[in-house]
């Protein structure tokens, strides 16, 4: 445990320090004020932070040039080897945009063990949730006792709506622009409450936004609508499998985003790359020809053992079932995730079977670092695991968002919106500082970074 965690729990086990009510007696704004939130933020060192960042920008750039390293830039190859459906591959084709790689815009999502950072999957899409949490430092900031403990450790945060904000400012044609939330047909209804934090932190950007459906979109002289708003930016909440049937308003951002009067964010050509298959591919021995050196390092440091479920593959994930978990290449919220170590042998084995060959991968168990939670109700000190979401745009590392459960051994975290499943955000202290002092004023303030 690293020294700013460690004071901070032992001075929220004092009674007079403050810390431990720190983040219930924050103001918080409104994107957050249905969160559940973890009774603290956790701490990272800033170069560790952002190495780690680094690590996986430098991945991205790999992983979005493979169908061309691999497959001599053939979509249907590629997209056959991750186990995609056939008949969306001609539709990827299509729409993948020639000579550009995938928008830089996602969250990944890494456990921290004792060896640093460690990834288990890049959500590489607009769409991706956790902007508003970006917003609890300057909460926390504004409560004295947070604010004292800030100023003596040099915290530093990243604002990560700021850095979303500058994003689609600067892809938009125009410079106050309109930016639409275009959802699958029929999805609006369910995900209206959901995504209220995003479009509540977009807006306290100063940006305009309107929520649709495929079905409201619609081309017109050139220019995207959407509903009855004309939109310069398009924020992908839909999928691929989410087209079919809706080929006119595909075809319409299309058109938009070639013209140069709407931009789509991210294009469809990033669900190549947020299949878990596209992971497994980079550490697969086939790529060892087609990376660099320092490629190869990045990829070892930063990526756990992943691979395509294939048959033969069956015994040996048998044989080291206590260091396997098994994964669907499209799956999300932790639906169909299967931890061998949970699982009897024999049922194991009948799982591996079944999903031989079918669009599954499997990946080294990756062990994360519990984090100690003093509850600020009862005082007793929990573990907790988290998984550390770290956000990546075109200007590189973009804040972080944090969920958590209580440590219990299993080691999967899925997306559950229960009370077993709180959030949070990280603070980062620069290398080499040294507590500026025992008694720092209670009006002071933590650092943000630029």
């Amino acid at each position: 445990m690293d020294e700013v965690t460690t004071r901070y729990v032992e001075l929220c086990r004092a009674d007079s320090s403050g810390l431990s009510a720190a983040v219930a007696e924050a103001e918080l704004p409104a994107a957050l004020r249905d969160a559940r939130l973890l009774a603290r933020p956790l701490f990272a060192d800033e170069p560790g932070l952002r190495s780690a960042a680094d690590d996986l920008l430098a991945l991205f750039d790999v992983l979005v040039t493979l169908p061309d390293r691999l497959f001599d830039g053939d979509i249907e190859r590629y997209w056959a080897a991750l186990g995609g459906e056939p008949r969306l591959a001609p539709l990827l084709r299509r729409h993948v945009r020639a000579g550009r790689p995938a928008d830089r815009f996602g969250r990944a999502d890494l456990y921290r063990d004792e060896h640093g950072f460690a990834l288990l999957e890049f959500n590489i899409a607009g769409g991706v949730g956790g902007f508003e949490l970006g917003e609890l430092p300057r909460s926390l900031e504004a409560v004295p006792a947070f604010a004292a403990f800030a100023e003596r450790y040099a915290l530093r945060h990243v604002r990560t709506a700021e850095r979303v904000a500058a994003t689609l400012r600067a892809v938009a044609p125009r410079p106050s622009p309109v930016v639409a939330l275009v959802f699958a047909p029929g999805a609006l209804a369910r995900y209206r409450r959901p995504v209220a934090p995003t479009v509540a932190v977009l807006e306290g950007q100063g940006l305009e936004v309107v929520l649709g459906e495929l079905g409201d979109v619609r081309g017109d002289a050139g220019k995207l609508f959407v509903g009855t708003a004309r939109v310069d930016v398009a924020l992908r909440f839909f999928t691929v499998d989410d087209t079919i049937g809706h080929e006119d308003a595909l075809d319409a951002i299309t058109r938009a985003h070639e013209k140069g009067t709407a931009v789509l964010w991210t294009g469809l050509d990033s669900a190549l790359f947020t299949n878990k298959g596209a992971l497994a591919l980079l550490s697969d021995p086939r790529c060892d020809a087609v990376l660099s050196e320092r490629e190869r390092r990045v990829t070892e440091r930063i990526l756990p053992w992943t691979r395509l479920l294939t048959a033969p593959l069956v015994d040996r994930c048998v044989e080291e079932r206590d260091q396997m978990i098994l994964k669907p290449c499209r799956g999300f919220a932790g639906s169909g995730v299967v931890a061998g170590w949970a699982c009897p042998e024999r049922e194991w084995r009948d799982t591996l079977r079944s999903a031989a060959d079918g669009g599954f991968v499997v990946q080294r168990r990756v062990v994360p670092r519990p984090e100690p939670v003093v509850d600020p109700g009862t005082g007793a000190t929990e573990d907790w695991t988290p998984v550390w979401g770290l956000f990546v745009t075109p200007d590189g590392y973009g804040g972080n968002a944090i969920r958590a459960q209580r440590a219990t051994g299993g080691d999967v975290i899925g997306y559950s919106t229960s009370s077993e499943t709180l959030a949070t955000v990280a603070f980062t202290r620069p290398a080499g500082d040294r507590p500026t002092g025992d008694q720092p004023p209670d009006s002071a303030r933590a650092v943000v970074s630029p």
